[in-house]
């Protein structure tokens, strides 16, 4: 029952694939540009790194290139600046993706949470953002919101996962 699950096709969830990084570009936009929340992380990034874990036959590099594409047009950046960002964590999922996905779900946080640091430290060298106040915080806090974010992601991208190919 669980082999299909593990040898994931894109053929096999391409709309929930291509739908889901949609809905992800959608809910970071309206976050970033209308409610202007802080310390979210970016739902696109913790998307690409679950497709990443589960379809193992890609490389995910061109998904990381086109969504870092769509963010630095969407927030008005230096269009590359998260093409490049998205790409190098990516690629250090990549390199981990076997043993991360034996790992239990905890322990899978807190290696994303890591992966968002770097991230966070590639973002400040690249964009210098002016924090002041509370935003400090709020910049550095993104990780650690990660590491609770992804069970729930997770737990909802499995589910329908799970619909999708077993229906």
């Amino acid at each position: 029952m669980t082999e299909k699950v593990f040898s994931l096709h894109i053929h096999d969830i391409k709309w929930l694939f291509f739908l889901s990084y949609l809905f992800a570009i959608v809910i970071d936009n309206m976050m970033i540009l209308s409610f202007d929340i802080q310390f979210m992380p970016y739902l696109t990034l913790l998307t690409l790194f679950f497709w990443t874990s589960r379809i193992l036959y890609k490389s995910h590099l061109l998904s990381a290139f086109i969504l870092g594409l769509a963010f630095d047009t969407a927030l008005n950046t230096p269009l590359g600046s998260h093409s490049l960002i998205f790409l190098t964590t990516t690629f250090l999922m990549l390199r981990s993706r076997l043993r991360f996905k034996g790992y239990p779900l905890w322990q899978q946080s807190v290696i994303i949470g890591s992966y968002l640091l770097v991230f966070q430290i590639m973002s400040w060298f690249i964009f210098t953002p002016q924090l002041l106040g509370n935003a400090y915080y709020y910049y550095w806090l993104e990780p650690l919101v990660a590491i609770f974010i992804w069970p729930l992601l997770t737990l909802i991208l499995n589910r329908l996962t799970h619909q999708t190919v077993f229906n």
